[in-house]
């Protein structure tokens, strides 16, 4: 990835919109992530999927706790996405 193409990716807005959601997630309890996961829908269902692996990997625990199958969900929604379906 060329250094262009990365500048034009950290300023999308699908980019601004995915660290929204991580910041949300960062800030909210266990529950409330997942009333946002249950929901939400398409892309945004994913960015929240992306979030909570992401503070996982940071060490909370709590999140990994409420998202038990965390990983098995980024699955689904990708083959979702690969056959065209929200």
């Amino acid at each position: 990835m060329s250094q262009g193409h990365c500048q034009y990716y950290l300023e999308s807005d699908e980019y601004k919109a995915y660290k929204e959601i991580e910041e949300q997630i960062g800030h909210c309890t266990p529950e409330q992530a997942w009333a946002m996961y249950c929901v939400s829908a398409g892309v945004v269902r994913e960015n929240i999927v992306l979030a909570v692996m992401e503070q996982i990997a940071r060490g909370n625990k709590a999140l990994l706790v409420e998202f038990p199958n965390v990983h098995r969900l980024k699955r689904e929604i990708g083959n979702r996405a690969k056959k065209g379906r929200p």
